[in-house]
């Protein structure tokens, strides 16, 4: 038994696998895990692309952040200074000017977010989150459908001096596309089919222990990765930090249209106190009604107002799109796991692993025409 302030037998030692939040280990393979593929390892294990790879992910990250912050902000600025606005609406004079200065500060609110919406467009933050995703995913896709090329692979185990020469030429033209980055990926949104996707020659395994060794590689890191990727983002419940995307979807979904429908209801409302007001045979109303009519208007404002917030949140994440597309992802790469996991023949399974890379690149289309129209107020 450990007593309370010693350190158990569990904390000593080198740290271990399965609790680091983790998402991109289908390329930076554990040496334990290479071992297993002798003659594979400097394929899988590939340092110049992980290199490269690495570097737009953290561009990705960078201004992925910075987009969503600055358009977050620019709409809670936004709203702020139109929740003003409708809060005064029920009162007789406008709420600014019983509040002074912090008046002035309230109005200013929809000036910052101009400021901050031109802001995040001029510094591009959107189009290089997309082009670093775009350059990001296309370095995986390169390299895992270098695997379909059967024939390169063979040489690449066997003689590689000889081979590396065609791996470093087809490394080359990609460093090369990616250079115009912005092009190549519209080109690929607009443009895409079969022959552009899969950017490796698919020739066949002429050796079965050779391509089965392939196979047991992939299954691991390409397909159960795939799975396990897109089921955590789809997630109902999270236990990372922030809500998951099914959360905010149906949080964000729940407050736009209960808000509206609240605004509408209260406007409904106004229309039976002008009919108690102006048919005396109804009755008379023992309210002011002035009063009571400002009220149900500024009332019906600020809920279209959180309403139009909602909506607009909903925009700048692309909800419920995002949350849609990883379930369609996933479910055709369960599509494909159940053909692999049936196929009798070597030929199948790499025709089911060809058709999961098809259905990557399909996936990441899906994915940059969805955030290129991400926004936030405008």
């Amino acid at each position: 038994m450990v007593k309370i302030g010693e350190r158990s037998p569990g904390d000593s030692g080198p740290p271990q696998p399965g609790l680091a939040f983790e998402v991109n280990n289908d390329l930076q393979v554990s040496a334990e895990y290479l071992s297993s593929f002798s003659g594979l390892e400097e394929i899988l294990n590939d340092v110049r692309l992980i290199n490269a790879f690495q570097f737009y992910d953290r561009q990705a990250v960078l201004h992925k952040g910075r987009f969503q912050r600055i358009g977050l902000w620019s709409l809670v600025f936004a709203t702020v200074t139109l929740m003003t606005a409708a809060i005064g609406a029920l009162s007789s004079s406008p709420l600014t000017l019983r509040l002074g200065v912090w008046g002035v500060v309230l109005d200013g609110g929809s000036a910052v977010a101009i400021v901050l919406v031109f802001w995040n467009r001029v510094a591009r933050h959107r189009a290089l989150w997309c082009q670093a995703v775009f350059c990001r995913e296309r370095l995986r896709q390169w390299h895992f459908q270098l695997f379909l090329d059967g024939e390169l692979v063979r040489r690449l185990m066997s003689e590689r001096d000889q081979a590396k020469g065609e791996l470093d030429k087809r490394w080359g033209e990609l460093q090369q596309n990616l250079r115009d980055g912005y092009g190549m990926m519209t080109a690929f949104i607009h443009h895409g089919s079969h022959e552009s996707d899969i950017v490796h020659k698919v020739t066949p395994y002429d050796d079965p222990k050779v391509g089965n060794l392939v196979l047991d590689a992939m299954w691991t890191l390409r397909v159960e990765h795939q799975l396990r990727l897109s089921q955590r983002r789809i997630e109902p419940v999270g236990e990372q930090a922030g809500l998951t995307l099914d959360e905010r979807a149906r949080f964000s979904e729940a407050v736009a249209v209960t808000s509206f429908a609240g605004a509408v209801l209260v406007g409904a409302s106004g229309l039976l106190l002008s009919l108690y007001h102006n048919l005396p045979v109804l009755g008379q109303l023992s309210w002011d009604f002035v009063a009571v009519n400002r009220i149900v208007g500024g009332s019906a404002l600020i809920l279209a107002v959180m309403s139009a917030a909602s909506r607009a949140y909903r925009a700048g994440y692309t909800l419920p799109g995002e949350l849609d597309s990883y379930k369609e992802y996933a479910d055709r790469t369960r599509e494909v796991e159940a053909a692999f996991r049936s196929a009798e023949s070597l030929l199948e399974r790499f025709r089911q692993m060809e058709k999961l890379e098809t259905e990557a690149a399909a996936e990441l289309r899906r994915f940059l025409r969805m955030k290129m129209q991400a926004t936030f107020v405008f």
